[in-house]
């Protein structure tokens, strides 16, 4: 049975991240990451990423990593905030973020490069939900 549903602006094209708190992150084709309550889908806030698709990865701090055409973005995961942004020499959208173990942030650009940028983060967050494929390592989100 459904438990419930949040309309954003256009086509989701990624697979949601679940924060530690159960907090539903997901990126919109209207150029948006989303934070909804993962028990009732009410809207926590909204980031607007200025020009991509984002697919968000979650760290141990509960920040919210996502990508925006030439930029990566460390967000408040309770508020939205934007608590840094790094910009890369091409454009990572469509490639979404991977966050190691140690908090070192990876994603790929179209200049077939492969960022790796260390981060505030103690590492990956413990999710209470296990996500698509059963693979934690690919965005952030682990069960250990």
């Amino acid at each position: 049975a459904k438990k419930w549903e949040f309309e954003t602006g256009d086509h989701v094209l990624s697979s949601p991240a679940i924060g530690v708190d159960g907090t539903v992150y997901v990126g919109s084709y209207d150029e948006k990451v989303y934070a909804l309550d993962g028990e009732s889908g009410a809207k926590k806030w909204e980031f607007e990423t200025m020009g991509s698709e984002p697919s968000p990865a979650i760290g141990s701090d509960n920040t919210v990593y996502v990508e925006a055409r030439t930029k990566l973005f460390g967000l408040d995961g309770n508020t939205g905030a934007k608590l840094w942004e790094f910009k890369t020499g091409d454009d990572v959208f469509y490639c979404s973020p991977a966050l190691g173990s140690d908090g070192t942030l990876y994603v790929g650009a179209s200049d077939g490069k492969v960022y790796a940028i260390k981060t505030d983060s103690k590492g990956l967050a413990k999710s209470p939900w296990p996500m698509r494929g059963q693979n934690p390592q690919h965005t952030g989100r682990a069960n250990k």
